[in-house]
């Protein structure tokens, strides 16, 4: 039903909303105008950044991968996912993502964790889970929902870039018997300070994982 509906009323472009779109939600002109980072970016902060322009904290992990920049077109097609629930894009980022694994050629993980939810009712749909799952089939390791998060923090996005940065490794933590070791591939949405990734790289690392490799859709 959901692909005819489709051919009779092609889904407009989440970037301007006027046009048919083309991939991952958006028409070819609004595809041109995201700013994509990949293998191209920082391995710190996943961005294209200057030289003082980086990640705010010395970071837990070793590396991080990201789509493409987070404003414009790019950020539009994130929210649309996070928040209404476009499970067509989803897909198509999660697999792109694990295209993106590919061609890093890292050394396969032993397990992908995903990063702990804030509560949101928005994490009902749960596009962490689904790259996580691309992922896990792309490096052919297994998911692993080891880290949680004590409640009582507001979520990030509700904070100033100050309390973004303060105290989120007293609430991220590993599940109590939980024992992992190697190499973890970390799954987030986006990344803005870098703070809530450093929090479960660091709980992860205190484990006992070997490395810490964040994959994220936007930076």
């Amino acid at each position: 039903m959901g692909t005819l509906l489709d051919l009779l009323f092609p889904p407009l472009c989440i970037g301007c909303r006027r046009r048919r779109r083309e991939k991952l939600g958006l028409c070819p002109d609004c595809l041109a105008l995201i700013e994509e980072t990949g293998l191209s970016g920082c391995i710190r902060c996943g961005r294209h950044c200057l030289p003082g322009k980086c990640a705010p904290l010395d970071h837990g992990y070793s590396r991080v991968l990201s789509l493409a920049i987070y404003r414009g077109p790019w950020r539009l097609v994130v929210q649309n996912v996070k928040f209404g629930q476009d499970r067509t894009v989803a897909k198509e980022l999660a697999r792109e993502l694990a295209a993106l694994a590919l061609a890093a050629d890292f050394i396969p993980p032993d397990a992908v964790v995903p990063v702990p939810g804030a509560g949101k009712s928005w994490r009902d749909f749960d596009i962490i889970a689904m790259i996580c799952r691309e992922l896990a089939m792309t490096a052919g390791a297994p998911v692993r929902k080891v880290l949680l998060r004590r409640p009582g923090r507001p979520p990030q996005v509700e904070l100033n870039f100050k309390g973004r940065l303060e105290g989120l490794e007293d609430y991220i933590y590993i599940e109590e018997g939980t024992e992992i070791g190697g190499i973890v591939w970390l799954v987030d949405d986006v990344y803005t300070t870098g703070a809530t990734a450093d929090a479960c790289a660091k709980a992860l690392l205190e484990a006992g994982v070997g490395s810490v490799y964040l994959f994220i859709l936007a930076a």
